[in-house]
Order: C-alpha cells, then sequence, then structure tokens
C-alpha cells in the first residue's frame, strides 16, 4: 500500500501543477489598469470584467500547449485574448485591459516544470 502512495504523489503533484487558481487579483488588477484608461482616455463604456471560471479551461490548454511554459506574449484566437505569461508585463496587461467589449476573464497560474517558476496567464473575451 505505501508503495502504491509513492507511486500516486508524483501524479497529484502533476495534476495540480496546472490547478486554476482563485486569481481574482489578477481580475482585480486588469479591472483596475481598465478603469484608468476608461477615465485616461474618456472610454465611457468600458465594462468592469466579471470572474468566469469556465474560461480557465481555454486559459489552461493553451499554457498546456507550451508545457506551462509559455514566453510573454498575447494571442488573439476564437473570440479570446490570451495574456501569457502576463506577471510583470505592463504591456500584456495593456492589451487585456484595453478592449472595452470585453466582459469575462479567468486567470490560471501554472508551474513551468523546466524552471520551476510559477507563471500567471488570463484570457479575456472580445466581446
Amino acid at each position: 500500500m505505501m508503495n502504491m502512495l509513492i507511486l500516486l504523489l508524483p501524479l497529484v503533484s502533476t495534476a495540480y501543477s496546472y490547478a486554476p487558481m482563485s486569481l481574482q487579483g489578477c481580475a482585480d488588477e486588469i479591472n483596475t489598469n481598465r478603469s484608468e484608461l476608461a477615465n485616461e482616455l474618456s472610454i465611457a463604456n468600458m465594462n468592469k470584467l466579471a470572474y468566469n471560471p469556465k474560461l480557465e479551461t481555454k486559459i489552461l490548454e493553451k499554457v498546456r500547449y507550451y508545457e506551462g511554459c509559455p514566453v510573454k506574449s498575447v494571442e488573439y484566437e476564437d473570440g479570446f485574448i490570451f495574456g501569457l505569461d502576463v506577471k510583470d508585463s505592463d504591456g500584456l496587461l495593456f492589451h487585456l485591459a484595453s478592449n472595452a467589449g470585453s466582459t469575462e476573464i479567468a486567470c490560471v497560474e501554472a508551474k513551468c516544470e523546466a524552471s520551476g517558476e510559477l507563471i500567471t496567464s488570463a484570457v479575456v473575451d472580445i466581446g
């Protein structure tokens, strides 16, 4: 029985390395950027993004494509804007925040298997 537990432990840790996190802070940061941008540029129809946990699967699929280690980038695909490795990247956050028609967001944190670093990525709908 102990051998079975030891064998299962790496599988559990791998599964959790891609687990969606409750990153309301990520959504809040992007909403703050949207509010500031709307005020600076007098954009009247800038909506607050609502967190949609169903979108977490979309961003997880994208992160898995890069084996958990995406480079800092923005990708537009299938009606969504993907911000990969957005942490400490004002340019990427600007892309995510600047689309006035967006209404939903999800964020995930994944462990890059090569470096062990936690990578934060986000997705918003184009609206």
